[in-house]
């Protein structure tokens, strides 16, 4: 008896020492560990991998915009492409350039709305089922990101620090730019009009 009680002990010993080395084995079964994306090409490109987020540009990815939901390769109509409206854009951690690590579209069309989202994985489309403004944002009628950042640096960036001591959010609706500063001192809220990107109100 007493020598299967030193044998069930060193087994258990030996366990023990496995799973500390190891790491715990049930872990391979956690789905949550693991993440899948389906990527899809939107026409940027990745210069590097070790950078905290992906710098996407606003002009490179909107054009895609007016075909989500149709297959290309089946050259469809103006008439088709006409039937889908954006109506609220946002871009989030803006660079100096205007760039985002991601940009998110509400894309109204006839069978559905969709949230569109553009990051480092690509092109994501979801339905969306919360409210959205009225008013359609044409892209072609609105001065860029890039633009409006080129125009405006000296209100954005107060000072040459302020491009890597804060981080900026972007959202465009009903006719306007709305600017969202985040400091160590203070939150910024800065508005510009999304045709000329002038400034039209701020907080400061």
């Amino acid at each position: 008896m007493r020598k299967g009680a030193y044998v069930f002990f060193f087994i258990l010993l030996v366990v023990a020492i496995v799973v500390m080395i190891v790491g715990n084995p049930l872990s391979f079964f956690n789905p949550s560990q693991k993440a899948t994306h389906s990527k899809v090409d939107v026409g940027f490109v990745v210069l590097n991998q070790s950078d905290e987020f992906v710098r996407i540009n606003f002009e490179e990815i909107a054009p895609n915009v007016k075909y989500v939901g149709i297959n290309r390769e089946e050259s469809p109509s103006q008439n088709t492409t006409k039937t889908t409206h954006i109506h609220l854009i946002r871009g989030y951690k803006l660079d100096a350039t205007g760039n985002a690590s991601s940009w998110i579209f509400v894309v109204r069309q006839p069978q559905q709305v969709s949230l569109v989202t553009y990051d480092r994985s690509g092109e994501t489309v979801n339905t969306w089922l919360g409210g959205y403004p009225e008013k359609e944002i044409i892209i072609s009628e609105i001065i860029t990101p890039r633009k409006l950042f080129e125009k405006n640096r000296e209100q954005i960036f107060k000072t040459p620090q302020a491009i890597t001591t804060e981080s900026r959010e972007l959202a465009l609706a009903e006719g306007n730019y709305y600017l969202t500063i985040n400091g160590p001192q203070k939150t910024r809220y800065l508005v510009f009009d999304a045709k000329t990107g002038v400034l039209t109100s701020s907080n400061d």
